[in-house]
């Protein structure tokens, strides 16, 4: 299944966590591609083109 299929699960997974705003997107990252069984640092979350 793609990444993004588990955005929004993974927003409602982090978002019941106790952390600061600001890391919240680098979090979100991380559970979408933990669900998705995906490295998050060999994906390209945004196409240049």
């Amino acid at each position: 299944m793609l990444f993004q299929n588990y955005l929004i699960d993974a927003v409602n997974d982090v978002i019941a966590w106790d952390i600061p705003d600001e890391a919240l997107a680098e979090a979100v990252i991380a559970q979408a591609s933990l669900m998705a069984r995906v490295n998050p640092d060999e994906m390209t979350l945004f196409d240049s083109n």
